[in-house]
């Protein structure tokens, strides 16, 4: 007979202190995409003049981020950013 042992350890989910946030949007009438940015103003921006030019008013944005996990007890120290 095999045993297990279970643990349960808690566990957080953090922002990567060495990266950046970015933004980025896409047209959902047609093909277009915004370039993506670190600022989220930008891409709206972009999304506005689109908007504008093509009368197409809806978009799907999206913020993207590295993240790591700590186990409670382990270092917070993040791994190498990617």
């Amino acid at each position: 007979m095999t045993r297990a042992i279970v643990r349960h350890v808690p566990h957080t989910i953090r922002q990567h202190p060495d990266t950046k946030v970015m933004f980025e949007a896409s047209c959902q009438r047609c093909a277009w995409d915004a370039v993506p940015s670190t600022d989220a103003d930008v891409v709206d921006e972009q999304c506005l003049v689109h908007a504008g030019r093509s009368n197409h008013r809806v978009f799907r944005r999206a913020m993207l981020s590295h993240a790591f996990v700590v186990r409670e007890g382990e270092s917070d120290k993040p791994p190498p950013a990617p």
